[in-house]
């Protein structure tokens, strides 16, 4: 089999009604990321979730979206600025076969009485698995659902 590689980038960006620190929050806790990142909250079958959210760390994804293939996302932060910015990288498997690699960046900064989100990523898609509009279309999706879960929160920080 010939082994191939399609490039791409892409980016999300989203305005919040909340402060940056609670945004900035839900991405650095776990029991938060459980509930909005690709938790059993949204139809997942979930294995395991781990969080070591400092530059060096690690977080360790395993599920099954909605019944598809079994799924592993395993990241590295690189480098985290608190409330401004986290660059992390990641590869993602399906049935245990390579999938993508990706670099992100995620920018957080104030926007009015809220806050703003601006999501960068490269990505590599491995062995003819160009799918950029669905994980465009799936990071927008996980982007309203931590919109969703921060709306319905009853606290803020």
């Amino acid at each position: 089999m010939t082994r191939s590689m399609i490039p791409a980038t892409f980016e999300c960006e989203r305005d919040f009604a909340h402060s940056v620190a609670l945004l900035y929050w839900a991405f650095t806790d776990l029991e938060a990321r459980k509930v909005w990142y690709g938790g059993r909250e949204r139809g997942f079958n979930v294995a395991h979730h781990t969080l070591d959210f400092r530059a060096g760390g690690a977080e360790s994804w395993r599920g099954q979206p909605h019944g598809a293939a079994w799924m592993t996302n395993d990241a590295t932060f690189i480098e985290i600025l608190p409330e401004q910015r986290v660059i992390y990288s990641y590869v993602m498997t399906m049935d245990d076969a390579l999938f993508t690699v990706s670099q992100q960046a995620v920018e957080f900064s104030a926007r009015g009485t809220g806050s703003h989100l601006k999501l960068t990523e490269q990505i590599m898609f491995i062995d003819r698995t160009d799918h950029l509009a669905q994980r465009i279309e799936g990071t927008q999706a996980m982007l309203d659902h931590l919109n969703a879960w921060i709306d319905n929160r009853e606290t803020t920080l």
